[in-house]
């Protein structure tokens, strides 16, 4: 009879002990998760903030696998990486989607067997040997805007019925600090911005064209440049007022953006004048974009007052960086510009209204005009 009561206080110190252990594991994973959180919001730049969750993320949630999925469809994040590191290789676990997968209900946490076949499952690279996962979905502002994911050995490390209120609450905080990295981004690219026109300008142009030379060198693609200018802008102004001749500006830019890919860039030089650099772009291919741009602003009908119509037409000079570069990326860029600069002067001297290169050039006319010299890219 008195073993019965001593077994039974036992029972009782063993379940309180175990509560104890649990809360005290409990509150080592909560420090854990909360120094993570303070690292989050303490992080400013985008590419800090993804690689602290793809890196940090692991041990503070103690899995084998975590990547991020994010929604990209203006190729913003992969420009914002590029341009902090353009020689880096793609991050591990990070996958950047034009779109996301579309889903029936709203979107929810996922905890349970892994299951790969499941549209949300997205993992890259590839977890091997993981049997259970935790799929939350990072919204902001009522939409999705991707998902961090998470992938175990351990069959119940992420089963149904576990607690998700740590990891949600840092779902939670890493959307807002990805908005807050993406707006601190698009802040530093206003001052890289013509006001006007909306697209990059001569400040920027200077800085990614030696970027470009640098991908030349390292990865032996071609980059192609081009020198646009609208031909009789003076005209324009003159005659409709500088009110008109802004909207041509604008028009002409969004036209020429309508015809590039989301990694060409496009600057506005100054004045009338624009360049297009065309990384992995051979001459041939350069020049036929050249001349969609040249077609689609010559077909474009630029309306005055409702009635009547201004015609509008625009001189391209088409060049291409040398396969095997000599000298700084600067002497180099400068080259290229010069080069692009010179076909254009062929091609305003010639006629206007025309697409000339290195390849379609007048042998025996010499270009003159160096404005290029006040790009800031030193002399020839």
């Amino acid at each position: 009879m008195n073993n019965q009561p001593q077994s039974e206080l036992q029972q009782l110190r063993d379940q309180l002990q175990a509560l104890m252990d649990a809360a005290r594991l409990n509150e080592k994973k909560w420090r854990r998760l909360d120094q993570f959180e303070k690292q989050l919001i303490a992080t400013r730049t985008l590419p800090d903030l993804i690689r602290l969750v793809l890196e940090d993320y692991k041990t503070a949630c103690e899995t084998d696998v975590v990547t991020l999925v994010l929604c990209d469809p203006e190729y913003e994040i992969r420009r914002i990486l590029e341009r902090a590191q353009p020689d880096c290789a793609e991050i591990p676990g990070l996958v950047l989607l034009e779109k996301l997968p579309l889903h029936d209900a709203e979107p929810a946490p996922y905890l349970g067997l892994f299951d790969a076949e499941m549209g949300r499952a997205i993992f890259d690279p590839w977890p091997v040997a993981c049997r259970s996962m935790l799929l939350l979905p990072l919204m902001r502002q009522g939409e999705q805007v991707g998902s961090l994911n998470m992938a175990s050995s351990t069959v119940d490390r992420f089963s149904a019925d576990s607690s998700t209120d740590f990891v949600e609450r840092l779902a939670n905080i890493f959307s807002i600090c990805l908005e807050n990295a993406l707006n601190h981004e698009r802040l530093n690219l206003i001052g890289l911005t013509d006001p006007l026109t909306g697209i990059f300008n001569r400040r920027y142009l200077e800085t990614r064209c030696q970027e470009e030379i640098a991908n030349v060198r390292r990865y032996r693609t071609p980059l192609c440049a081009m020198f646009l200018d609208i031909d009789k802008f003076k005209r324009i102004n003159d005659t409709y007022g500088h009110i008109m001749g802004d909207e041509v500006l604008r028009t002409v830019a969004s036209l020429i953006k309508s015809e590039l890919r989301s990694n060409d860039v496009l600057a506005r030089y100054g004045g009338e004048e624009f360049v297009v650099l065309l990384p992995q772009t051979g001459q041939h291919h350069a020049c036929e974009i050249a001349e969609r741009i040249r077609c689609t602003i010559a077909a474009h009908p630029f309306r005055i007052d409702g009635r009547n119509e201004l015609r509008v037409t625009i001189s391209i000079g088409v060049s291409q960086a040398a396969a095997e570069p000599e000298g700084s990326d600067l002497d180099i860029a400068h080259k290229l510009l010069v080069t692009a600069d010179e076909a254009l002067y062929l091609a305003k001297e010639t006629g206007r209204n025309k697409v000339v290169s290195e390849q379609t050039r007048p042998p025996m006319v010499v270009a003159k005009r160096s404005l290029i010299k006040m790009l800031g890219f030193g002399s020839v």
